[in-house]
């Protein structure tokens, strides 16, 4: 049995979103899954993000600065960087 080492629970969410990777470049994804520490991406473009993103979309109380934990050719695991 694989056990589970997530910190915290993730919902499925299946939610179109946007990578910001700097003022003029911006990559559509659909945000998987989230929880209250990370969420999980998949984007036909992963391989081009950034370790440090800013995410957005419409189910985001507001828009993220993201980390980069993982990635694999389509998809991105990462945590939400701390809020001051």
């Amino acid at each position: 049995m694989i056990q589970d080492r997530r910190a915290a629970p993730r919902q499925r969410l299946d939610e179109n979103g946007l990578i910001t990777v700097d003022e003029h470049t911006s990559i559509p994804c659909l945000i998987y899954d989230l929880s209250e520490l990370g969420v999980r991406l998949v984007s036909l473009d992963a391989g081009t993000v950034p370790d440090t993103f800013i995410l957005a979309a419409s189910r985001l109380p507001e828009v993220r600065v993201c980390e980069i934990v993982w990635r694999t050719q389509e998809e991105i695991g990462a945590r939400f960087a701390a809020t001051p």
